[in-house]
């Protein structure tokens, strides 16, 4: 098992499309030729194997390690698989980095260019231990335009900072809705802008509502798996950002 890059995709608060944009990161770095390991680490709500279309699936177990699931060009694992759905989660920050490290390592990965951890939200004693568990080499935030998510986001930046861990940059979601060719901005303006200004972070994009991306979730496929469209290309301006980060 050889993984180059390991980074996570964070939100600090819940229910901003974190997981969504996660998939469809890693997604787009498999097109653009990038071997792409995507690992489910969000134990409060673990979504990505609804979003891949893995559902409630068990991976195979061979020479006693997971053998991930391969769908749209990536490997995918879930920490949902360790625990049984229907039951609440009241694992602490150390307990989850434990598991997640073991998962890492018990998992049959193979060679990765990127490895992406999809974090569970919050700012908490999870977090704080995850992080300084598995020894990121980045993470990307993603927020929405409203300021409450904001000043969640300015406590996440600084939380990761914290812990030695560099800030690959910001994505907005759900930032406006565009109809007759003119923006309108649900949340109200954004002041994502000026705000991560003062954190010397930067604003890599910002993602419109798409009416068809509650459809490629409910499908179980990646938006960016089948669409190529002004939408999908603003991935690859995600993806771009993030590999430029680690090769300069």
């Amino acid at each position: 098992m050889n993984i180059k890059t390991c980074f996570g995709i964070s939100s600090c608060k819940g229910g901003v499309g974190k997981s969504t944009i996660s998939c469809n990161v890693a997604v787009t770095l498999a097109n653009q030729g990038y071997k792409v390991g995507l690992l489910d680490a969000d134990i409060y709500g673990p979504s990505v194997p609804t979003l891949l279309g893995i559902g409630d699936k068990e991976p195979e177990v061979k020479d006693g390690k997971f053998v991930p699931f391969e769908v749209f060009g990536i490997k995918a694992m879930s920490i949902g698989f360790l625990v049984n759905e229907d039951q609440a989660v009241v694992w602490r920050g150390p307990m989850l980095a434990k598991g997640l490290d073991g998962l890492i390592n018990k998992t049959h990965w193979g060679d990765l260019d990127y490895l992406i951890v999809d974090f569970p939200p919050g700012t908490g004693d999870v977090q704080i231990s995850m992080s300084q568990k598995l020894k990121l080499d980045g993470t990307l935030i993603v927020t929405t335009p409203q300021l409450l998510s904001l000043k969640d986001v300015v406590r996440g930046i600084n939380m990761f900072i914290k812990v030695g861990v560099p800030i690959l940059g910001v994505v907005e979601n759900m930032s406006y809705l565009e109809e007759d060719n003119q923006k309108k901005y649900i949340f109200g303006e954004s002041k994502t802008k000026s705000i991560l200004l003062k954190e010397n972070v930067s604003l890599i994009e910002e993602l419109p509502f798409n009416l068809n991306i509650p459809k490629s979730c409910d499908e179980g496929k990646p938006y960016c798996f089948d669409y190529k469209d002004d939408y999908s290309k603003q991935f690859e301006n995600i993806t771009s950002a993030i590999t430029n980060k680690f090769n300069n």
